[in-house]
């Protein structure tokens, strides 16, 4: 990983190793791949199948992959011969993920990829309350605790799932 020279990294990281890169003979850092129990994406749409489109984000691919099981909520489930990835979007097979949860509008306050943006309003909202622990709890209590699904997104943009 190029950017960790001259870093504590080294000094606090001891499974972080400095190699010399066989291509330009430069010291560089390798990790040691994460593998994580679970990973939780929100994709697109899904078919019957388990097979889901989700967003081109190269994170989001790498975070199933590297999962020894995967969840994935999404938008929609479609049938399996309209399940097509469009530009800005791929394919993931089912053979990498466990579970598909239907959940419209799961991404929000971030955005979903042809679907619908960010809500800039909300996320401002939502660092200015965490800034502190007490309006931190005043979110929660506000938008999320005791609250349905469809509860929060009436509340936090006027939109039902």
């Amino acid at each position: 990983m190029l950017g960790f020279a001259g870093t504590d990294y080294e000094k606090v990281r001891e499974d972080f190793r400095k190699v010399t890169d066989p291509y330009t003979g430069k010291e560089i850092f390798v990790v040691p791949p994460i593998r994580p129990d679970w990973a939780v994406i929100h994709a697109i749409r899904a078919d019957g199948n388990g097979n889901v489109v989700c967003s081109a984000l190269e994170s989001d691919r790498l975070a199933v992959l590297a999962a020894k099981r995967a969840v994935v909520t999404v938008e929609e489930v479609v049938p399996a011969e309209s399940l097509v990835a469009r530009p800005g979007e791929i394919y993931l097979s089912a053979l990498h993920i466990d579970t598909v949860v239907v959940a419209p509008r799961g991404a929000h306050p971030a955005a979903c990829v042809h679907t619908y943006e960010i809500d800039r309003d909300h996320v401002q909202q939502y660092l200015a309350a965490a800034k502190t622990e007490e309006g931190f709890r005043e979110y929660l209590a506000r938008f999320v605790l005791g609250k349905t699904e469809e509860e929060y997104l009436e509340l936090a943009c006027g939109k039902a799932a």
